[in-house]
C-alpha cells in the first residue's frame, strides 16, 4: 500500500504560490518580449532560459540568487552544447553520446550544489531540443545563445527581488553541500548515465524520433531518493504524460495565434510549478502541453506524430531506467 499512497498522496500547498509566481514572470517576459520582435522561432530558447527560475525554490537570497546564477549559465551551456551536436557527423550516435554525457556532468554538478528540482532533466531537455534539430547558421546560434542568456539573467534577477524587504532571511544552508568525491561515490552519477547509455539505442532501435524525450524519461525515476519513490515517479511521469497529451493535443489542433500561445505557456507554466512538488503527475498534466506547445514554435511537427513519439519515448526512458534501476540495486545488495 505503500506505493499506491505514494501515487495518489497530493503533498501540501507549503507556499508553492510564490516560485509559481517568480516563473510566472520570468517565463512571461521572455516570451512576451519575442512576440513583441516577432521571434516566436526563439520563444523556445526564451523558455530554456526562463526555466532558471525553477531553481533554488527552497533558498532565501543569496543562496537562490548563487544557484540560480550558476543553473543559469548551465542552461545556456546545455543550448550551446545542443546546437554544437547538431553540427557534428555520425547522428544520432554522436548526439546521444553527447546528450549522456550531458546528463552525467549535470548530475555532478546538481549534487555538489543540491539545486532543487535535483537531476539533469533541463539541461538534457535544453541540449536535446537543438542538438535534433536542423543545423542554424551562424548568426541564428548566436541568437538563440543571447535569447537563452538574457532569459536566465532576468529569472535571477526575478529570484533576488526578495533580498530588498525588511522581513528577508538569509540562507541559512550552505549552497554547496558536497564535494565531487561524495557524489561521485554516491552512485547517482553512474546510474545516470548508465539509465541514458541503455536507453539510447533501445529508443533508436523503435523509432522514437525525439530521442531527447526518451532520456528525459530515464532520468526521473533515477534522481528520485528510495526504491518506492522512484518506482512511483516512473509511473507518474507516464501516467502524467497520457493526461497531459489529452490537453496538448487540442491545443496543438487549435493553430494559436502568438499571443495565445504565450498566454497558454504562462498558465502551463504556473500550473506546473504549483503541483510539481505535490504530485509528479499532475504537474505533468501541465508540463506535457507546455513542451510541446513551444516545441511547436521551433520545430512544427504533424500532432498526431507528436503525440505518439511523446508517450512512446517516454514509456521507453521509464521502463529502461527503472530496469536498471533494479539490476543496480540487486548488484548493490549481493556486492561483498
Amino acid at each position: 500500500m505503500t506505493l499506491v499512497r505514494e501515487l495518489v498522496r497530493v503533498a501540501p500547498h507549503a507556499g508553492a504560490h510564490r516560485p509559481a509566481l517568480r516563473c510566472a514572470v520570468s517565463v512571461g517576459v521572455a516570451s512576451l518580449e519575442q512576440l513583441a520582435v516577432g521571434r516566436l522561432d526563439l520563444l523556445g530558447a526564451a523558455a530554456f532560459g526562463a526555466f532558471t527560475a525553477i531553481y533554488g525554490r527552497d533558498l532565501t537570497v543569496p543562496g537562490r540568487t548563487a544557484v540560480q546564477a550558476l543553473t543559469g549559465v548551465g542552461l545556456t551551456l546545455s543550448v550551446a552544447v545542443g546546437l554544437l551536436a547538431a553540427h557534428l557527423p555520425g547522428a544520432p550516435w554522436v548526439e546521444l553520446a553527447v546528450l549522456v554525457a550531458l546528463a552525467g556532468v549535470a548530475t555532478l554538478v546538481g549534487g555538489i550544489v543540491d539545486w532543487k528540482p535535483g537531476g539533469p532533466l533541463f539541461f538534457v531537455f535544453a541540449a536535446g531540443a537543438f542538438a535534433g534539430a536542423p543545423v542554424q547558421p551562424g548568426g541564428t546560434v548566436l541568437e538563440i545563445l543571447a535569447t537563452t542568456a538574457g532569459a536566465a539573467a532576468f529569472s535571477v534577477l526575478i529570484g533576488s527581488v526578495g533580498a530588498v524587504f525588511p522581513t528577508h532571511v538569509r540562507a541559512r544552508r550552505p549552497v554547496a553541500v558536497r564535494t565531487a568525491r561524495e557524489v561521485l561515490r554516491s552512485g547517482i552519477v553512474g546510474d545516470v548515465v548508465l539509465a541514458c547509455a541503455l536507453t539510447a539505442p533501445v529508443a533508436v532501435l523503435l523509432g522514437v524520433e525525439h530521442l531527447y524525450w526518451a532520456l528525459i524519461g530515464a532520468v526521473v525515476p533515477v534522481t528520485a531518493v528510495g526504491g518506492t519513490q522512484r518506482l512511483a515517479r516512473g509511473l507518474h511521469r507516464i501516467a502524467g504524460t497520457l493526461l497531459g497529451l489529452a490537453v496538448a493535443a487540442p491545443l496543438l489542433a487549435a493553430g494559436l495565434p502568438g499571443w495565445a500561445i504565450v498566454v497558454v505557456a504562462v498558465v502551463l507554466q504556473v500550473g506546473a510549478e504549483l503541483f510539481v512538488l505535490r504530485n509528479y503527475a499532475l504537474a505533468l498534466v501541465f508540463v506535457t502541453p507546455l513542451a510541446l506547445v513551444v516545441g511547436a514554435t521551433m520545430h512544427p511537427a504533424a500532432t498526431g506524430e507528436l503525440l505518439t513519439d511523446r508517450i512512446l519515448a517516454t514509456v521507453v526512458g521509464v521502463l529502461v531506467s527503472l530496469a536498471v534501476l533494479a539490476l543496480r540495486r540487486r548488484e548493490r545488495r549481493w556486492s561483498p
